[in-house]
């Protein structure tokens, strides 16, 4: 009886929901930790909602309804610290060149990109994605980013630069992690990035301090801090 009432308990306690902003970028390790983490709490249901940072940073301030937030930049984080109660760095990113499978346009460095016969796509400013190209590209000299920007085509996710690359463009400024969704690794080549010029970025989880479930949020961040959790994180390219 006792085992029952325990139980059941159980139930009504985690019979709750789990609320996390993702940058799209971390789209499937989030996904599978989210379904990993039900397991571990039977009742408990994790929304998740994926898109560009900048933009789930405005919603999750407007709305103040989100437990954990996930941006594909330190910099939202950084952005006003006394939102979140606790954070904790996940994983890494880092920018590179991505390229049609075998490199056809023989693509080497940033270098390469300049040439106006080989086409390019960013991420939109607004996205993390984007911001990090313009640290990047500025590291070059501000002269080279303008005459990258102005001749490249502009996406407004990490997916769309990938899908703009398989379909038409040369090349494209994208996450690591991002080639390694679903099978892009069939379709685009990486090439990476002189390390002085793009070093690796940390990825940061945060518990909000408006978290609807502040006691699951902060067991979700545990998760993710676990061996488990940077599995899964690695399995992905993070």
């Amino acid at each position: 009886m006792k085992k029952i009432f325990l139980i059941l308990l159980a139930k009504i306690i985690f019979a709750q929901t789990l609320i996390i902003y993702s940058g799209i970028t971390m789209k499937y390790p989030i996904k599978e930790m989210a379904a990993k983490f039900e397991k571990m709490y039977p009742g408990l249901k994790v929304k998740t909602l994926f898109g560009k940072s900048g933009a789930l940073y405005k919603k999750m301030t407007a709305m103040k309804k989100c437990d954990i937030y996930f941006p594909g930049s330190v910099k939202f984080i950084n952005k006003n610290p006394k939102i979140f109660l606790d954070t904790a760095k996940i994983g890494e990113n880092t920018l590179v060149i991505i390229v049609k499978k075998g490199n056809p346009k023989k693509i080497k460095s940033l270098d390469s990109l300049i040439n106006p016969e080989i086409s390019v796509v960013i991420g939109s400013p607004n996205s993390s994605v984007g911001v990090k190209t313009k640290e990047v590209l500025s590291k070059k000299g501000k002269r080279f980013y303008e005459i990258l920007s102005n001749k490249a085509i502009v996406a407004y996710t990490s997916n769309e630069i990938v899908a703009n690359v398989i379909s038409n463009a040369d090349s494209g400024l994208n996450w690591k992690g991002v080639v390694f969704w679903k099978n892009y690794k069939q379709y685009v080549d990486i090439i990476p990035i002189d390390k002085k010029y793009s070093p690796s970025s940390d990825l940061v989880m945060g518990v909000t301090q408006f978290a609807p479930n502040m006691i699951m949020a902060k067991r979700f961040l545990k998760f993710a801090k676990s061996y488990e959790g940077q599995k899964i994180m690695r399995k992905w390219g993070f």
